[in-house]
């Protein structure tokens, strides 16, 4: 059995890492909260977009770009989305094993790998994979916090490695937020981009005469690539969102956890008091009675 002085060491030890994760915490929800905001932001902005675009295309349906057109050859180009730090659950475990997925996902197809986020990065590297680097092999600072004009950059990258035909299609895998206990892993295409059918249609069914200024194709050259920026800019804050999510969710569950060691941790500190003040008192009086 451990001694009293182990056991008070062993308070103290749980009693300050409990201490870090209530701070963690803190820290992860107050993020969580501005992240939630960036990204309900991100989105409506996003759908306003994918409103007025689907909308002039609904009035020049033979509409042509080389970011809608498919490429039929090359390399499928991966973007994965993790974080730059642990302390956040299974959260980057979880990318892991789907990025190990991948090859028997994608059989016939050659994958190029493009991560965001240290930790997914560090296992590509492990891993052997083919890490791309067109836009660099480097793109940790996204995970962290990032301004529009940084994944804009990025995503203008990526265009022209598709509108060059080196790649045949971009897809992200990211974490989707849903609530700050679930988030879920999904793929969504970047590139060719597709529109929304549901919206075309109902775009072609409320269309007005309008006069556009410039013409309905200039408007379509210019919406596509903000749409295209603003689709990685919102999937990047969806991650994000969901790692504070998993962070603010982990370190809960680790406190609460801490909470219960002490418990048991105190009642064995106060069982071995009571035994050694209970055999000091039999000492005491056997040598009474000697």
């Amino acid at each position: 059995m451990a001694s009293l002085k182990e056991v008070k060491n062993r308070i103290a030890s749980v009693g300050g890492t409990q201490k870090i994760t209530q701070a963690r915490q803190m820290v992860s929800s107050a993020q969580l909260h501005h992240a939630q905001s960036v990204l309900e932001n991100a989105i409506m902005y996003k759908e306003s977009l994918d409103r007025l675009a689907s909308g002039l295309l609904s009035l020049c349906m033979d509409y042509e770009t080389p970011y809608t057109t498919k490429n039929t050859s090359g390399p499928i180009a991966m973007v994965l989305m993790a974080s730059n730090s642990g302390m956040c659950g299974s959260f980057n475990a979880n990318m892991i094993k789907e990025l190990q997925s991948l090859p028997a996902l994608y059989p016939d197809d050659k994958l190029i790998f493009f991560p965001i986020g240290k930790k997914i990065r560090e296992a590509i590297e492990h891993a052997g994979l083919n890490i791309g680097t067109d836009p660099g092999t480097n793109l940790d600072a996204l995970a962290g916090r990032t301004s529009y004009e940084e994944i804009a950059e990025t995503a203008s990258l990526f265009m022209e490695l598709y509108r060059s035909r080196k790649v045949k299609r971009v897809e992200m895998l990211y974490y989707h937020y849903q609530s700050t206990a679930i988030q879920e892993i999904k793929e969504t295409t970047l590139l060719p981009y597709s529109f929304s059918q549901d919206l075309v249609a109902k775009s072609t069914e409320e269309k007005d005469d309008f006069i556009l200024e410039p013409s309905k194709e200039d408007l379509l050259d210019t919406l596509i690539p903000m749409l295209l920026k603003t689709n990685l800019y919102t999937t990047i804050m969806d991650s994000q969102t969901s790692e504070h999510a998993a962070r603010t969710m982990a370190m809960q569950l680790a406190t609460e956890n801490a909470d219960e060691i002490l418990g048991g941790l105190q009642l064995t500190y106060n069982k071995l008091r009571q035994q050694n003040i209970t055999s000091e008192l039999l000492d005491i009086i056997g040598s009474s009675f000697a």
